[in-house]
């Protein structure tokens, strides 16, 4: 019998054809779940990232709704604080608030042409505390400059000293009064109060409804007096810094908010 023999060149070529196709089918299966895992991915990623703006957003409605409880029980001002309403296990929001009628207002500072107490009275002696410039005030006074916002002060003073003042000044509120039950040491001393520790340490015991109730810590009659019609003793503006994590992602909101106007409470809005 004759054996026909193949020629040499064409041996082996159908294996290395399926070697090809097997080896092009990998590479389309490992594309194929690579892509697969990084959709996936950003998905989670997104997935997480909306939950905690979410749930950032959420630590705002629940200060506008259970603020009383919140500041009086869970969270005291300028500390920052787990709400206990919307936490819950691996969920934690955490919130800090800042009462507005505690702060100065700046949205106009005019130097007085009587002697009486005004705003720009207590800036001088907030920027005297300070060791800031005092001839910032006099440009603004004499420039008559209008700030809608506490930021807008970057025009005529530095980044460092504005950051020295900013937690003690606002621009929300609609009055120049100073709520004395949640004002801070600075801005006690600033209105007038000699004995301002004092004071804070009491009014965690001792309740304070009305003007005559905090004379004792002024130096003078004349000083109670002249700043006496500038105390208030409740309010309705609160700034508030809320943020949550989920995954590796942090969401941070800042407000401030009128809660005594529950239907539009908002009065500014800014996401971190």
């Amino acid at each position: 019998m004759i054996k026909l023999s193949m020629p040499r060149n064409d041996r082996g070529v159908a294996l290395l054809i399926v070697l090809l196709v097997t080896a092009l089918l990998i590479a389309l299966i490992f594309e194929f779940s690579y892509a697969t895992r990084i959709s996936l991915n950003s998905a989670v990623n997104f997935r997480d990232s909306q939950r905690a703006y979410f749930l950032a957003r959420s630590g705002i409605f629940a200060f506008i709704k259970y603020g009383d409880k919140l500041r009086d029980t869970y969270i005291p001002q300028g500390e920052w604080g787990v709400v206990p309403m919307i936490s819950d296990g691996d969920t934690q929001v955490m919130i800090k608030w800042e009462d507005e009628k505690g702060k100065i207002k700046i949205s106009m500072i005019r130097k007085p042409t009587l002697p009486s107490a005004t705003p720009f009275d207590w800036m001088t002696q907030l920027f005297f505390y300070k060791k800031i410039n005092q001839e910032i005030l006099d440009t603004i006074s004499e420039n008559q400059m209008i700030f809608q916002v506490p930021t807008e002060l970057h025009k005529v003073m530095s980044d460092e000293d504005f950051y020295k003042i900013e937690s003690f000044v606002t621009t929300m509120t609609s009055d120049n009064s100073i709520n004395i039950k949640t004002a801070s040491r600075e801005v006690l001393e600033a209105i007038g109060i000699s004995q301002a520790e004092r004071l804070i340490a009491d009014r965690k015991n001792i309740k304070l409804e009305t003007a005559p109730d905090v004379r004792l810590y002024f130096p003078s009659e004349q000083v109670y007096g002249s700043v006496s019609s500038y105390l208030s003793f409740s309010s309705t503006i609160y700034k508030i810094y809320s943020y949550a994590t989920v995954g590796g992602y942090t969401k941070q909101i800042e407000a401030i908010v009128n809660v005594g106007n529950p239907q539009n409470p908002i009065l500014y809005w800014r996401s971190l």
